[in-house]
């Protein structure tokens, strides 16, 4: 009978530590999240304005700063690709071009050129004729593409 009574007590300690753990996870998340927070007083965290100079006239633009880390400039090819932002191939510059994965602008400009001599790009696989680009290369830009056809 006594045996009885403390496993029933030891079951019923249970659940309330398991909510006395959640709490304990609770509040240390709130105050995570405050510490960061504190970072963006006086200043909105997405603000999306230019940097204003520092007292030395240096300005951090394109320097991640704060809590923030984040890099301010021209935005990277995988950033425009997140954002749903793609590389035309019929109408880009070598220059647009060179930013994608694993192209240099040798084959960038190589790109221009097959385009110009036959017009436009219906396929990706019409993009093997250039020199520079095979199947596995192919493969690797090809989500960073527009302008076919299909799209």
């Amino acid at each position: 009978m006594r045996e009885r009574a403390l496993r029933t007590n030891r079951d019923a300690a249970r659940p309330r530590a398991v909510l006395f753990l959640s709490l304990i996870v609770l509040l240390y998340n709130l105050a995570a999240f405050a510490r960061q927070d504190f970072f963006f007083l006086g200043s909105a965290p997405f603000a999306t304005t230019q940097a204003a100079p520092d007292r030395s006239g240096a300005s951090d633009a394109g320097v991640g700063t704060g809590a923030q880390g984040a890099k301010k400039g021209p935005l990277s090819i995988r950033q425009k690709f997140l954002l749903g932002i793609r590389v035309n191939i019929n109408k880009g510059s070598w220059q647009q071009i060179s930013e994608l994965p694993g192209l240099s602008d040798k084959v960038a400009k190589a790109v221009v050129e097959e385009r110009s001599r036959v017009g436009r790009f219906h396929l990706p696989d019409d993009l093997l004729a250039v020199r520079g680009i095979k199947e596995k290369r192919l493969q690797k830009i090809l989500p960073f593409l527009a302008g076919f056809d299909n799209n």
